[in-house]
């Protein structure tokens, strides 16, 4: 009977082992797992695709391609391979270093007959690459990126976005090496997420650029740079610069975005909103005329005169805008106190920051002086010792397009632009024909026969060059114009940096530019009807 009993009890015990060495290992789960997980556990923070940019019609400004990579030892290694690649008709993306990207996925049989030519062997890998499509053509804009992420333009002042969410994922490998979580497809899936969709047309960018890239060329300029607003929406739909850098070579020459990054003094541009303060604050009225005899003023002991030494004689109020009157404008600007003019200044944007995400410091800036002397006043009024850049400048004359209000830029579609009351109606619709005057009987009738009504002023300033003043053979020459002008519904701004010196009034190098590009957006169906 004892012996029955040992039997039972040793079986009942080995019963409960089982339970009691689960319910041990149980309890030390955590820590098994912990442990597996730090021995198989390997972080791949490469090949993981940024989201892409797109334009407002979905086409791809900027994205990740995955890209055939071969590693060399040395330069000299490398550039027998690239011979040997161009021998076999196997296209080259890019050459970095002691790097080969190429266009294609490599076989094992080419890269064997590589390391055969050459006599030198390649380490091979598989990653994404940064692509830009347009290149040049929008650069300044998009910027470009790196590994650590967006380095200029878009791609930095995005990164936020942009930056896929699964850069820092752990996976897992097995005792090879070999991964077992996280395959690559996982993350081409990520591509699939919504782009960053911008409010740039690809077409209108490209036709901006290669009207901006002749005209320079033209007038042997220094440089240019342009802008197209939607005035309803806020729409930015071009935005170039020129000369410009391939966002695709890793030795490019970084060249500024200039419609954000350059501040200008706008000279004759700042006139109309001179004559508009002027208007709002009953300074003036819709009849009143400027004697500008004899052809200058004097001011603060300074002798201020038209340009080309010209005498306008008795002008209209609308005249002093369209014939661009210096001395009209000097004395329409001396009646107005310093507060007036930062306030009316302010209203229409000038030297206030916008609302595009933009890594910028800088909003321009309007004279620091706690009371403006009577000079001035004068040359604040006709776009001296102030300077904006050309985003400003298209958001202010939006105001004359817009019945008076002030609509806020927009560069993205996921941003709702503002509007703000700048004048009454009447006042802005006085404005606006006063700049259509400019085109009729102005300084801007090359423009009268336009297809499109065009409605704009003309701006030229003398460049000035710090450490030395004001150059009188450098200058800045501009042209802000709103189109069609009977129902407007666009501003475009353009500059000239630096034109020929025999030939670089803002209507002659940078006008003609809005006329082609207003004929083109018509021919194109930009213009609503």
């Amino acid at each position: 009977m004892r012996k029955i009993n040992l039997i039972f009890f040793i079986f009942a015990i080995s019963l409960l082992i089982p339970f009691i060495k689960f319910f041990d290992l149980n309890q030390e789960r955590d820590r098994f797992i912990l442990a597996g997980k730090f021995r198989a556990e390997v972080k791949d923070l490469k090949s993981f695709p940024r989201k892409s940019i797109v334009d407002r019609n979905g086409n791809e400004l900027a994205l990740d391609v995955l890209r055939s990579t071969l590693i060399f030892k040395n330069s000299s290694d490398k550039s027998k391979a690239e011979a040997f690649s161009k021998i076999e008709n196997e296209p080259i993306f890019l050459t970095n270093q002691r790097r080969i990207y190429y266009e294609n996925q490599l076989s094992k049989n080419f890269i064997s007959r590589l390391e055969e030519s050459c006599a030198c062997k390649a380490i091979y890998e598989s990653i994404f690459r940064r692509y830009y499509p347009y290149g040049g053509i929008i650069s300044p804009l998009i910027g470009f990126s790196g590994i650590d992420g967006g380095l200029e333009g878009i791609e930095k002042s995005y990164e936020h976005f942009l930056k896929s969410s699964f850069e820092e994922q752990d996976l897992l490998k097995d005792r090879k090496g070999r991964r077992l979580g996280g395959d690559l497809s996982q993350f081409l899936s990520e591509s699939n997420s919504p782009p960053l969709r911008l409010t740039i047309d690809i077409n209108l960018q490209f036709k901006l650029f290669e009207e901006l890239r002749m005209a320079i060329l033209a007038a042997k300029a220094k440089g240019g740079f342009g802008l197209i607003l939607d005035i309803k929406n806020g729409d930015v739909l071009a935005s170039a610069s020129y000369p410009t850098y391939n966002p695709n070579n890793s030795e490019r020459v970084v060249q500024r975005n200039r419609v954000v990054d350059e501040f200008i003094e706008p000279g004759s541009l700042v006139k109309p909103l001179t004559v508009a303060g002027a208007l709002e604050r009953e300074v003036v009225d819709y009849s009143t005329v400027i004697d500008t005899n004899p052809g200058y003023i004097t001011l603060s002991s300074f002798k201020k005169g038209e340009a080309g030494g010209k005498n306008l004689g008795v002008l209209t109020l609308s005249e002093v805008i369209s014939k661009s009157s210096q001395v009209g404008i000097a004395k329409i600007a001396v009646e107005l106190d310093t507060p007036q003019i930062r306030e009316n200044l302010w209203s229409f944007g000038i030297a206030r920051g916008w609302d595009i995400d933009w890594p910028s410091i800088n909003f321009g800036h309007i004279l620091d002086r706690p009371k403006f002397y009577d000079i001035d006043k004068a040359s604040i009024g006709y776009g001296y010792l102030i300077n904006a850049n050309l985003l400003q400048i298209a958001r202010a004359y939006s105001v004359f397009g817009n019945d008076g209000y002030r609509i806020e830029p927009r560069l993205t579609f996921d941003h709702k632009s503002e509007i703000e009351k700048v004048l009454e109606k009447d006042n802005a619709d006085f404005i606006l024909n006063a700049l259509r005057e400019t085109v009729t009987d102005g300084t801007a009738k090359n423009l009268k026969n336009s297809s499109v009504s065009i409605a704009g002023k003309t701006g030229t300033a003398e460049k000035y060059i710090v450490g030395e003043g004001y150059a009188n053979d450098r200058y800045v020459s501009s042209f802000a114009g709103i189109f069609p002008y009977e129902q407007p519904q666009f501003v475009m701004v353009i500059t000239i940096d630096e034109p020929d010196p025999n030939n670089y009034y803002g209507g002659q190098v940078s006008a003609p530019i809005v006329q082609r590009m207003s004929e083109f957006m018509n021919s194109n169906n930009f213009i609503s009807e």
